[in-house]
């Protein structure tokens, strides 16, 4: 997935969602825990998760074929296969600015 489809991706947190960007390294932590991912870091996890950590993280686990649960929705289909259409619906200026 691209940096930007990674970004929006929300996670649970006790105040309700918050997407993966403005997650803090806590709250990502407890997602990755929750989603069975906690093989993929150190044993005892990793304290402070850059953006660049988290997308690779995820990234990784996409390629082991693994199906990742984001809040709010309903089918977890996170395969690479997403298109910049489909994040971006019919904003033109939105598609352009990724270079479709």
């Amino acid at each position: 997935m691209k940096p930007w489809e990674v970004a929006v991706k929300l996670l649970p947190s006790a105040s309700g969602l918050v997407d993966i960007e403005h997650a803090s390294d806590a709250q990502f932590q407890a997602w990755v825990d929750s989603t069975g991912l906690s093989d993929l870091v150190d044993d005892e996890g990793n304290a402070a998760w850059s953006f660049d950590d988290r997308i690779r993280v995820i990234n990784f686990a996409l390629r082991q074929g693994r199906t990742l649960q984001f809040a709010g929705e309903n089918n977890s289909d996170n395969s690479e296969n997403n298109s910049d259409s489909e994040l971006f619906g019919d904003d033109k200026s939105a598609l352009e600015a990724v270079g479709e």
